[in-house]
C-alpha cells in the first residue's frame, strides 16, 4: 500500500485535539513527510505547528517519528515534545493509530486520504 499523498489529520488527546493535514512521500518501506496542524489545548488556546516526520511502512503497520518542528503561530510559549505514531494499515484511504511523546502523553489519531501522489 503506497501512502504517498495528502491526508486530513485529526488527533484527540487528554488535554485537547489537533486538526490539520499531512503530506507523505513513500519510497519502498521508507516514508517521510510533514504534518501541519492547529493544536487546541483545553482552557489555554491554540497554536499552529509544522512537524517533519519519517518512518517505516511494514505490511500492515506504520511507524512515524517526529524529527523536527517549527511553531508557525502561537499566542504563548510552547515547549513541544515530538511524538512517535504507530498505526495499523487496513484501508488504503484511512490510517488510524496512537501516539506517545517523551512525556508519555498519549493520543489517538486518524488520517484520511485526500489525494494520492502522481507517480
Amino acid at each position: 500500500m503506497d501512502l504517498s499523498g495528502q491526508w486530513h489529520f485529526f488527533e484527540q488527546f487528554e488535554a485537547g485535539f489537533d486538526m490539520g493535514y499531512a503530506v507523505f512521500r513513500q519510497k519502498k518501506e521508507k516514508i517521510s513527510g510533514t504534518l501541519v496542524y492547529r493544536e487546541y489545548i483545553d482552557n489555554e488556546g491554540s497554536f499552529l505547528i509544522s512537524i517533519e516526520v519519517e518512518g517505516d511502512v511494514f505490511d500492515d503497520r506504520l511507524m512515524l517519528r517526529g524529527k523536527s518542528y517549527e511553531i508557525i503561530e502561537a499566542p504563548f510559549h510552547i515547549d513541544y515534545c515530538l511524538d512517535d505514531r504507530i498505526a495499523e494499515l487496513t484501508d488504503p484511504n484511512r490510517i488510524e493509530g496512537h501516539s506517545v511523546d517523551d512525556q508519555n502523553l498519549e493520543g489517538r489519531f486518524l488520517l484520511r486520504r485526500v489525494f494520492p501522489m502522481e507517480s
